[in-house]
């Protein structure tokens, strides 16, 4: 056996001795199956783990099965994965469920071709579930890993095709428990091997991390560049009869256009004075809410008119709101009538 070769099987067996001992009872880790760890990846996927928890186990309650998720509505998933942001994976899972159900599968696909013909389901998605699920020997990539990589080897970020890390990663997969593997490399990453200030003395493999023989952790990887945030203003407009009763619109904001939200306007410029900052991707807006009080004949008249093509108006009673799919951008609005 070469050294590299040894070298790689001292930090299969480290890393998993650790993670045996160490790895956290989440949820999507309780009575596993291929549908219940697929929706796990869907939602972890730029989501905090402390918000996935709550929100990962009321929607297995309400779709506990790929079928009972492919027969839904799309308001209702939608509406479920209120606060997880982001909301294109919940449409792109439920379009996937109604595609296997279609086809007659009743489960998440076996083959790397089955998953990555699935609407949402990326090279690292597919990885994830198929060796989790499976145990099919494919690496997962995804930021945490990268960072790990980066610190065992002493690499730069990857190129545009994953190189080097990909080669690597297939390299130090553990064959024969490779849902655990990639796990454990994650766990490490989310753990122990953080961004910053990350916990050396506590890894399972500072005994072979370049990066740390050489002191030089936290300058791998490279930090990643980030594109410039765009800086817009927002019109929102509350309007409600005397009931309580709120006009929201759906498609009329393009950011966020399969939500429902009261009428919005983009600003060229942020308002001089504004009531919250709501965050989408690289856009940051500065959100100023106006308030407006009609009659309940005035507010059904304005929910009938035409709108913007592919604009929907409805009149929505406030004891309705927690059935509908809202972006915390209505949430906060409401909160400063």
């Amino acid at each position: 056996m070469s050294p590299q070769a040894k070298q790689d099987t001292k930090r299969r067996r480290a890393l998993l001795a650790w993670y045996d001992e160490n790895r956290r009872p989440l949820p999507w880790r309780r009575r596993p199956n291929p549908y219940r760890i697929w929706v796990a990846e869907i939602m972890l996927q730029q989501t905090r783990i402390a918000v996935v928890e709550p929100a990962y186990r009321r929607f297995l309650e309400v779709f506990p099965t790929l079928a009972s998720l492919a027969q839904a509505e799309e308001e209702d998933v939608l509406s479920l994965w209120s606060g997880l942001g982001y909301y294109s994976r919940a449409r792109s899972l439920h379009r996937a469920a109604r595609q296997l159900q279609d086809s007659g599968e009743k489960q998440f696909p076996k083959t790397w071709k089955g998953a990555m013909d699935l609407p949402g389901v990326g090279a690292y998605t597919a990885a994830a579930v198929l060796s989790i699920a499976y145990g099919e020997p494919h690496a997962a990539i995804d930021g945490n890993v990268i960072r790990v990589l980066s610190r065992l080897e002493c690499l730069e970020r990857p190129d545009s095709r994953g190189a080097p890390h990909a080669a690597l990663a297939g390299r130090l997969l553990a064959r024969d428990r490779a849902g655990d593997w990639n796990q454990a490399v994650m766990e490490l990453g989310e753990t122990i091997c953080l961004p910053r200030a990350p916990r050396c003395p506590q890894c399972p493999l500072r005994g072979t991390c370049g990066a740390f023989a050489a002191d030089a952790v936290e300058r791998h990887p490279p930090p990643k560049p980030r594109r410039a945030t765009q800086r817009l203003g927002l019109s929102v407009t509350v309007l409600r009869d005397r009931h309580g009763r709120l006009l929201l619109e759906r498609g009329a904001f393009e950011h966020l256009d399969h939500l429902w939200l009261p009428p919005v306007k983009v600003l060229p410029a942020p308002p001089a004075r504004a009531d919250f900052k709501h965050a989408i991707l690289h856009r940051s807006f500065a959100v100023k809410v106006d308030t407006k009080i009609v009659s309940v004949a005035q507010l059904d008249r304005i929910a009938e008119r035409k709108g913007a093509a592919g604009t929907e108006r409805r009149v929505v009673a406030p004891d309705e709101l927690a059935s509908l799919g809202r972006s915390s951008l209505l949430t906060k609005s409401l909160r400063q009538v």
